[in-house]
């Protein structure tokens, strides 16, 4: 389970966002921005006090729909067992839109300590078309490497697609009744799963209702632009943090926002009941 990797309530993880990778469409042959800039993302996430980081290839747009090229997946692999042993923290593996074989094969490695998935059962329409699970070809490739999977941190979205909804009324539906239908027919034979559900997806009480009927660990993403994350945080098993902690940088204006290790900082230490210190009582710095 992820509560074992992080042996704490209520982590908190960050995204550090791969620029293009070799083999992506965007990749402009330059490593070392590349190398640098993974650095300065898991660099601000760890200061400011995040419990782990997901490893995404967030830049490799348009992703495609299958499988990641190969010479993407081995940089990948270098950068996260860089990143492991710069931060010290635990470390998960994103790849593409739903490539699990090759984040397992990144995984297994580098030392990485779990995999997140976009599709374990069922398909999601994206801008890479429909992304169908590949939960059968994970089974056997996880046998042919003979390997334990790691820990599953697997999306749910009222946007993914089963035979189990009808689809004729998919806009019908209520989200948080289709998710749990969702959950419901998750396959029980990858182990430890977690859910990850955005909150665009459920309100904050309608998480509440979700988290007590099913029996998986249940982390939020959090992506509204326009609220922040308290109102959800009190009934998450943990937290991904998504809007609200990236910038544009001065020096390299041209690239894609960065993080902000001050926003990291203040968001982690709001969601925890750390007071900033310029507002604690001056007087606990003299006690012994």
């Amino acid at each position: 389970m992820l509560s074992e990797i992080f042996q704490k309530p209520k982590p908190i993880i960050g995204r550090v966002q791969l620029l293009a990778l070799p083999g992506s469409p965007d990749w402009d042959g330059n490593w070392d921005t590349l190398v640098a800039r993974a650095e300065q993302e898991a660099t601000a996430l760890a200061t400011g006090g995040v419990d782990g980081l997901i490893l995404e290839n967030a830049h490799d747009t348009p992703f495609s729909p299958e499988r990641m090229d190969v010479a993407g997946a081995i940089a990948m692999a270098l950068l996260s067992k860089r990143l492991k042993q710069f931060t010290h923290l635990p470390v998960g593996i994103s790849v593409l839109r739903n490539d699990p074989e090759t984040a397992l094969a990144i995984a297994l490695n580098t030392g990485a300590d779990f995999l997140r998935l976009s599709v374990l059962s069922g398909a999601l329409i994206s801008e890479s078309g429909v992304v169908n699970s590949r939960s059968n070809q994970l089974l056997h490739y996880k046998n042919r490497l003979k390997a334990e999977l790691p820990p599953l941190l697997v999306d749910l979205s009222p946007q993914h697609l089963t035979t189990g909804i009808n689809q004729a009324v998919i806009g019908q539906a209520q989200a948080l009744e289709r998710l749990l239908t969702l959950a419901q027919e998750l396959p029980s034979n990858f182990g430890p799963i977690s859910l990850a559900i955005s909150s665009q997806s459920l309100q904050p009480n309608e998480l509440h209702q979700f988290r007590r009927q099913v029996s998986f660990p249940v982390w939020l993403e959090h992506q509204s632009a326009h609220t922040e994350p308290d109102a959800w945080f009190e009934f998450a098993d943990g937290l991904i943090l998504e809007t609200g902690i990236r910038k544009t940088s001065a020096l390299q204006p041209h690239l894609p926002p960065t993080i902000d290790m001050p926003q990291v900082e203040e968001l982690v230490n709001r969601l925890r009941g750390i007071k900033p210190v310029q507002e604690m009582d001056p007087d606990i710095f003299l006690q012994r």
